[in-house]
């Protein structure tokens, strides 16, 4: 393969988006999809056998929130370039996905151009917000720098709160980051004192509130 070509992997569980912009990605000269996946578990495992530079991720994908979705890529491969496509409607702060390690946060609704624009833009090493989410954001400065309840989470801490609020059940979370229910259940304790709450449900409520969460895209769609 010629070492020029910047070489990109998609992750969306909506096929014929996903497809759209693999045709896009693959008529760019210089660019080209490697792989497709339908979730992160599916693109690590395919990062094991393929190389790629930059990674597409659609916010929405496998149930877990961006923030996770990208440590996780970054913690497995630290040299790869994130891009997020997330919709505004789902008021996660783009902030707090580049600290997380994102380089650049997209709509979906973003044109082709933007979007190949972006992928020049990330391959050349730069981070970026695109102008529709940085003026949404520009009107509720406030909301950036309000500290978040969550930061006093350890990193595993966050990630299994996160993984409640994505209604993932003991037996799965167990399962998938290799730890006792038991273990689990301690975690969730010490979240729940930490945070000063009861339930998953005030959990969620919180997680919606800081921004750490879009389970609330599912009632305003069906309101």
């Amino acid at each position: 393969a010629n070492d020029n070509v910047i070489r990109v992997l998609l992750i969306d569980d909506f096929q014929l988006l996903r497809h759209g912009l693999a045709a896009l990605i693959d008529k760019e000269p210089g660019m080209c999809v490697v792989a497709e996946a339908d979730h992160v578990e599916d693109a690590l495992m395919t990062l094991n056998r393929v190389h790629a530079e930059i990674v597409v991720i659609h916010l929405k994908t496998g149930g877990l929130s961006g923030l996770e979705m990208t440590q996780r890529m970054l913690r497995a491969h630290p040299a790869l370039r994130v891009i997020v496509m997330i919709p505004l409607s789902l008021g996660v702060q783009p902030s707090r996905m580049l600290r997380a390690g994102a380089a650049a946060y997209v709509t979906p609704c973003i044109t082709e151009q933007e979007m190949l624009w972006t992928l020049h833009l990330v391959d050349s090493g730069q981070r970026c917000i695109s102008p529709r989410i940085a003026s949404h954001f520009e009107r509720q400065p406030a909301l950036e720098q309000r500290s978040s309840p969550f930061d006093q989470l350890s990193e595993r801490e966050l990630q299994i709160a996160l993984m409640l609020v994505d209604h993932q059940k003991v037996n799965k979370i167990s399962e998938h980051l290799c730890i006792s229910r038991k273990t689990v259940y301690s975690y969730r304790y010490r979240i729940f004192a930490k945070l000063n709450l009861n339930s998953d449900v005030e959990l969620t409520i919180l997680a919606v509130k800081h921004g750490l969460s879009d389970a609330f895209s599912a009632a305003s769609v069906t309101r």
